[in-house]
């Protein structure tokens, strides 16, 4: 079994990016051959979109299982999904954050799941040679060793940083899952940064095989938090019009445009982005009429 799975738990403006997700794979397989797995507290509020549909599942998680998977950090969140899809599913499982827009059939992506494959968005470099953040902790890290379940782990040159947008492997690999999550504990109690999680991620995955990207399958624009609002206008907006009327006025927001927009104003030298700020002219999402 294929499963694509969704986390969509607090936020409302997360199921509006599921939304728009799940719509953008169905453009491209219009008659899924895959289980869509969506993990939320609200499932009423997809389905008031999306309809009842045959192949797409809301798990039935009670709201005092949620507080005991969030834990002290929400990262934990999405480790304890996986962990309860890989019990409950067993098969290829492809988890995708919310804020994703499918670009191609990830078809191939289960088929070498299905050979042991594992998959993260991308590949963001070399954390020693990477942007400001990743040099930060490169240099906090480096030199450091953590015992996770026998097995020893360090920071060194080769290190690489991939996203954790994505994450794809096979279900009888989920016993990784815990020796994920006390690495990242491990990690974030040696310097408390937000990747850490996807660090945790990107270390062990690599202890056992090259990993693979997903990157020219679905776009995943972590980095554009203001068009929040913008799709959830759009969604209450034409909602009611039918899906591939949402669908089509969700894709003239052009979000990969603005995601490379804002991605290239954040990887200007600092100097440059001050220099814009001072002067009015940092980054700002444009006027959008919806």
């Amino acid at each position: 079994m294929n499963s694509l799975i969704y986390l969509a738990y607090g936020l409302p403006d997360l199921i509006n990016e599921g939304i728009y997700s799940i719509l953008s794979y169905q453009q491209l397989v219009p008659h899924s051959p895959v289980q869509i797995l969506v993990y939320t507290d609200q499932p009423q509020a997809f389905r008031q979109v999306i309809g009842e549909q045959v192949y797409i599942h809301y798990p039935v998680i009670s709201p005092a299982q949620w507080q005991a998977w969030r834990g002290s950090r929400v990262y934990l969140l999405k480790i304890e999904v996986l962990k309860h899809a890989a019990e409950h599913y067993p098969g290829n499982l492809l988890f995708v954050d919310t804020d994703t827009i499918w670009q191609q059939d990830p078809a191939p992506i289960f088929q070498a799941i299905s050979r042991g494959q594992r998959y993260m968005h991308v590949c963001e470099g070399v954390l020693a040679q990477g942007n400001y953040l990743s040099q930060k902790i490169y240099r906090h890290l480096h030199g450091k060793h953590w015992q996770v379940n026998g097995r020893m782990l360090t920071v060194d040159p080769s290190t690489k940083l991939y996203n954790s947008g994505v994450l794809g492997f096979p279900s009888e690999d989920a016993h990784a899952l815990d020796s994920i999550k006390e690495l990242g504990e491990q990690l974030y109690a040696a310097y408390n940064k937000h990747i850490m999680e996807q660090l945790a991620f990107s270390m062990w995955f690599q202890t056992q095989a090259p990993i693979a990207e997903a990157a020219p399958y679905v776009l995943h624009y972590w980095n554009l938090k203001e068009i929040r609002p913008v799709l959830t206008q759009v969604v209450q907006h034409y909602a009611s019009q039918g899906l591939d009327v949402l669908y089509k006025q969700l894709s003239q927001l052009n979000v990969a445009q603005l995601h490379q927009q804002e991605l290239a104003y954040r990887n200007l030298p600092s100097w440059r982005r001050t220099l814009l700020k001072l002067q009015g002219r940092r980054w700002r999402l444009p006027s959008i009429d919806i």
